[in-house]
């Protein structure tokens, strides 16, 4: 028989659980966060009450000394300082024993906990309680201490029928006590063999990230994936650009690492060393902090919620990192290149050969062997017509990208009498943005009708804000547009206002744009 074979047996429930709450059995760190709902809690206690299976247990008996969790959803799993190798490391299981410990030996102390579960014993149901609970409401963690469990059946005592109580609460406990669970040991096999087998059964079920399956699979002495994700989130976001996906992060690294950017790339980080993950990380980390100030110099953008594709970050802090210290002329040709992707909607349909040979281009322009860096991707020729007639929605990539390029032309000049701060507009909101056009236009509601406008209040109509000159000159408006909207002209100015974003876009990327 070899080691990773399965070793199946049977357990009692109470067995696990005071092996989890011993230590003998450890959640180790790469297993994913506790994500059950208490509707999920409260239906695993009553399929055990109900004496329905609930699964079996997955443990991977091994001599490994992995990092495990001692405290989940502030609860101590663990309260032992000993430990001892081999040791089980629970594979597969977590949510439901989490739950068991978590209801069974809660300590009491805070009344919001989600731990705080009871069990009606008129109705025979699990249950939440506010603050001070009914006596027939059984609290869970005074269930398996034989002498919490009397003292609270003699307090049913002073109920109108104790005895039908008493046998409810005896059977309840009966229920728990001899409930038992299968469970399957693999044997002490090593963390590169386990990690697919984790994988696997994880595949199933509650929908996993590919964060959760690479925790696993990359999981190494010396290096913790979900510690590098969580540092490099924190840093984009301590200097204020928002939050940055971990999906996103996952694919910087897999390009650090030289692996490639797609999203198939980022499964061969398991095969990296802890050194190489760890050096690539912070190296990373620079790059995309790089990444986001060139961004924000160039376009405006100082929110990630304003980002049209993820890609393009990947790209431009793969960038970074390979040439920190780039020359003018190469930043104006990344600034060319992100906005001629962003206005020709470059990455909505990119396929991986796509992507791997703009990666190629990518690194020997940041080697300086190539300058037409945008040439060479999005190509010489520019199509902004989704840009300009899709339907407005700020969930949608051209939507974001021409809120970003009003965003980008608007200029702090005089509105109200004082210098208007760019700020109000840092994050994409639907509030700062109207349609000039009326509803039975064939603009309305398109990108092309909409102008940055965050005095709502103070222009309550069309014809008010219309009459403001600083605040339409800020939106790519001019004299024509005002004086064709007075005339209830709205094609005529939504085309003249066509023309000059065509021409900004053309400033933008000096490349030649199109509108077919």
């Amino acid at each position: 028989m070899r080691a990773r074979d399965p070793k199946p047996e049977i357990l009692r429930l109470e067995e696990i659980v005071l092996g989890i709450r011993r230590g003998e059995i450890r959640l180790p760190s790469f297993q994913r966060p506790f994500v059950w709902t208490r509707s999920d809690m409260l239906d695993l206690l009553d399929s055990i009450y109900q004496g329905y299976p609930v699964g079996s247990i997955l443990l991977w008996h091994s001599s490994e000394r992995l990092k495990s969790e001692r405290e989940i959803v502030g609860f101590e799993v663990s309260n032992t300082t000993v430990e001892t190798y081999p040791t089980d490391y629970l594979l597969d299981g977590q949510q439901r024993l989490t739950t068991l410990c978590g209801s069974l030996y809660w300590d009491g102390s805070d009344e919001k906990s989600i731990w705080r579960i009871f069990f009606d014993l008129e109705l025979e149901e699990f249950t939440y309680a506010k603050k001070t609970a009914p006596i027939h409401y059984f609290p869970m963690n005074r269930l398996m201490d034989t002498s919490d469990f009397l003292r609270q059946c003699s307090a049913l005592q002073s109920t109108n029928n104790p005895k039908h109580l008493i046998n409810r609460a005896e059977k309840l406990l009966q229920a728990f006590k001899n409930y038992k669970i299968a469970v399957v040991r693999i044997g002490d096999v090593s963390l590169d063999e386990v990690a697919p087998i984790f994988e696997r059964i994880n595949s199933t079920g509650r929908k996993l990230t590919m964060v959760d399956l690479m925790r696993a699979a990359t999981w190494k002495q010396g290096f913790n994936l979900t510690q590098a994700i969580e540092e490099i989130a924190s840093e984009i976001g301590n200097i204020g650009y928002g939050e940055l996906q971990d999906t996103l992060i996952l694919r910087t690294l897999a390009v650090a690492c030289g692996l490639g950017i797609n999203k198939e790339d980022i499964d061969k980080l398991r095969n990296c060393s802890a050194e190489q993950l760890k050096a690539s990380s912070e190296a990373s980390k620079v790059a995309l902090c790089s990444a986001m100030h060139f961004l924000r110099e160039r376009s405006g953008l100082d929110d990630l919620s304003y980002l049209p594709y993820g890609l393009q970050l990947a790209h431009i802090a793969e960038f970074f990192r390979i040439n920190p210290s780039p020359t003018s002329n190469q930043l104006d040709e990344l600034g060319r290149w992100f906005w001629a992707t962003s206005a020709s909607r470059y990455f909505a349909g990119a396929s991986t050969g796509q992507n791997a040979n703009d990666l190629k281009i990518l690194i020997e322009f940041a080697n300086g062997t190539r300058d037409d860096l945008r040439a060479a991707t999005v190509g010489t020729r520019i199509d902004v017509s989704q840009l300009i007639l899709d339907n407005f929605s700020l969930k949608n990539a051209s939507s974001t990208t021409f809120c970003l390029l009003l965003k980008h032309l608007f200029s702090n000049q005089t509105i109200f009498g004082n210098e208007f701060d760019t700020t109000i507009l840092r994050f994409k909101e639907r509030r700062n943005f109207q349609d000039i056009t009326p509803t039975n236009s064939h603009y309305h509601n398109k990108n092309i009708a909409q102008i940055i406008n965050p005095f709502r209040e103070n222009y309550p109509t069309k014809s008010a804000f219309l009459k403001d000159s600083a605040l339409l000159s800020n939106n790519v408006f001019d004299k024509g547009m005002v004086d064709a909207i007075e005339n209830l002209d709205f094609d005529a100015a939504i085309q003249r206002r066509i023309g000059m974003l065509i021409s900004e876009i053309e400033r933008l990327t000096a490349g030649e744009v199109t509108f077919e």
